[in-house]
């Protein structure tokens, strides 16, 4: 308990906001002004970068790795587990870019990498990598539009 305590203060002189109640284990990493929305489940060893937006009721289980400036929508799910139940060793990562938006309702399946300035539909059900700069709704998300890169 009193470890957590800690650890709170630490999130605090580093401007994270919680909104509670939520669940986050004590191995996950956040960066300076994250915000995690109440209700919210981050798990063990999840790194979330500098700037993160989480929103309420979000999942985001051992194996997520959020860069910086994401922006993560409310009840968004990622997985872990391809075919459930299995053992921790068959459990795969996820990678969100920087800059990546994820909408509302947004189910990340596990093993795919959404690009930097990529944006997800809400509802969307993600199986495959979203390229850098791209927007991609649907179930199962496919690209709506193609970026070129980003622009100055």
């Amino acid at each position: 308990m009193i470890w957590r305590l800690f650890r709170w203060f630490d999130w605090r002189r580093k401007g994270v906001k919680v909104w509670h109640p939520c669940n986050i284990y004590k191995t996950a990493i956040l960066g300076k002004g994250v915000s995690v929305g109440m209700f919210s489940e981050i798990g063990p060893d999840v790194h979330i970068g500098e700037g993160v937006r989480i929103g309420a009721m979000s999942f985001i289980p051992k194996g997520v790795t959020i860069e910086d400036n994401a922006w993560i929508g409310p009840r968004v799910t990622f997985t872990n587990d391809r075919y459930p139940p299995s053992d921790e060793s068959e459990w795969e990562s996820t990678t969100v870019k920087s800059g990546a938006a994820l909408g509302a309702g947004v189910t990340v399946v596990c093993g795919v990498t959404i690009g930097e300035g990529s944006m997800v539909g809400a509802g969307s059900v993600v199986t495959k990598d979203v390229p850098a700069y791209t927007i991609y709704a649907g179930n199962y998300a496919k690209p709506i539009l193609k970026g070129e890169g980003k622009e100055d």
